[in-house]
């Protein structure tokens, strides 16, 4: 059992640093990474000048690149979106250039909570739920990209497995793993009061033992509340902006739809199972993890409404959860309907055969619909970020202002060079802000994904440069266009301009 475990976990790791994405691109991605690197160096806010000076509506947030926002503390400075948990673990891994092992390692950890948490049914019950989470749709998508969706499961999890241990230490393990989780995903905070419910609820448990709880719980709570302070003003706002923007009743419904529909899909109808869990594993284990899962659901069925299959990242410290119920529902199952008459080890194996088989067939499925879902591509996918920032760290002058908004990150990333975001700027001032870039000394360049463009034209439909009716000076990646808006000019006075295909 120990060696099936530790190679399950290794090779999860190994998952995760093969087929990971290793690329600081999206809005999600770019803001933990970038804001890691403020983590090791201490530099949390940088004023960028122009952002001062710019005269053009919203200047601040048309210079906060993506995954970013103007800060509510410092004029001029941006500050990331996203909470800190998981950029403060990367942190200590920057210099050593390891900051993508970190969403592996975590991927390591919740396969092993799982194991544990499983484990309070049976060891076995334990084995076979953490192949079957190492095998999610779900958790491989995530695993492969620098997020905090999997660690944020994995220390739930790992919360939930620690409460349930027979420990004098459980309460504490239990509130440090809660006050982690909270600082990486804090919107989670209801999971932990459940948790303090259970504790009170315990007959075994005493009162120190839910004030241990609490007490292990407050420096996550209380690191959130400074941060917050320190980056939006306010120890209750968020990155995102405020509550009733991000949440309405009129969403839960939609987004009950989708979630089913995506687990259904995704994870084969074999997860309802655990819902026979009342009725088949009664008593405060059950309970407890029913409720954690309920609560990890109903902090999102009012969030905003996504029409993505992979928005399940939210409900995976839920499906881990539910992954647990649903073995140990058809490990019970098994027992109970076990016919063969062998010796009491003989029915044990047996019932272990029939878990492993159960166990093995559904692992088969959900990795045939990861690599459907484009788990294992994601590297290709997302390399076009580090191919473009390369690109543009190799071919522009250091004075380069790109104007970009999908790939704003990792072009400050990877090209070192300053970015204004398109879609943030005022449709009247697209060739203002160009001319009054080149009075401050800097070339302006237009850089977008292919898709972009027509919602480029659209939004500054009043610009001739807007018409992007000259040739690129650079395709790269097949996906990403680099324009030079003085090259329009000379176009259309007759001049060829050559365009150069990058891979």
């Amino acid at each position: 059992m120990k060696l099936a475990i530790a190679a399950l976990l290794l090779a999860v790791f190994a998952a995760g640093v093969h087929w990971g994405t290793f690329a600081a691109g999206g809005s999600d991605s770019y803001c933990y990474v970038h804001q890691a690197e403020g983590w090791a160096t201490g530099h949390l806010q940088v004023v960028e000048p122009l952002a001062l000076e710019a005269p053009w509506p919203d200047a601040p947030l048309t210079l906060a690149p993506a995954g970013h926002i103007p800060s509510s503390t410092l004029r001029g400075a941006a500050v990331p979106m996203c909470p800190a948990g998981l950029s403060i673990a990367m942190a200590p891994f920057v210099r050593a250039g390891g900051v993508f092992l970190v969403v592996p390692l975590f991927g390591a950890l919740l396969v092993w909570s799982v194991y544990v948490l499983g484990s309070r049914f049976s060891r076995r019950v334990g084995l076979a739920s953490a192949a079957l989470v190492a095998c999610s749709p779900a958790f491989l998508f995530q695993l492969m990209q620098p997020m905090s969706d999997v660690p944020a499961a994995a220390l739930w999890v790992m919360a939930a497995a620690s409460a349930t241990g027979a420990n004098r230490r459980a309460p504490l393990m239990a509130g440090l793993a809660t006050s982690a989780a909270i600082l990486v995903r804090p919107n989670l905070l209801p999971m932990g009061i459940v948790l303090g419910l259970y504790f009170l609820g315990k007959r075994s448990s005493r009162l120190g033992d839910s004030l241990m709880f609490a007490a292990a719980c407050a420096p996550g709570c209380l690191a959130v509340a400074l941060i917050h302070q320190m980056f939006y003003g306010l120890p209750l706002r968020s990155g995102y902006g405020s509550l009733d923007a991000l949440f309405s009743t009129a969403n839960i419904v939609p987004n009950a739809a989708r979630y089913f529909t995506w687990m259904w899909q995704s994870h084969t109808p074999a997860w309802l199972i655990a819902l026979a869990a009342p009725f088949v594993l009664p008593g405060s284990l059950t309970a407890l993890l029913l409720s954690l899962a309920a609560v990890n659901v109903a902090c999102y069925l009012p969030y905003a409404v996504f029409n993505d299959w992979w928005y399940l990242r939210f409900l995976l410290p839920a499906i881990a959860i539910v992954i647990v119920l649903m073995t140990g529902v058809i490990d019970a199952i098994a027992a109970r309907t076990s016919r063969i008459d062998l010796s009491r080890t003989g029915k044990l194996l047996n019932r272990a055969a029939v878990v492993g088989v159960v166990a093995l067939v559904i692992c088969l499925l959900f990795i045939r619909e990861a690599r459907a879902r484009s788990a294992f591509d994601l590297h290709r996918l997302e390399s076009r970020y580090e191919r473009a920032g390369v690109y543009v760290a190799g071919h522009l002058p250091s004075n380069a202002l790109v104007i970009t908004s999908w790939e704003s990150g990792s072009i400050r990333f990877y090209g070192h060079r300053k970015t204004l975001v398109w879609d943030a700027l005022d449709p009247a001032w697209l060739d203002r802000a160009i001319a009054y870039s080149r009075a401050r000394g800097l070339e302006p360049f237009l850089l977008f994904e292919r898709w972009e463009e027509p919602n480029f034209r659209q939004r500054f439909a009043g610009s001739a440069i807007a018409r992007l009716d000259w040739p690129p000076a650079a395709e790269i990646a097949g996906q990403v266009r680099l324009y030079r808006p003085d090259d329009r000019q000379k176009y259309l006075s007759g001049n060829g301009v050559a365009t150069d295909y990058a891979r």
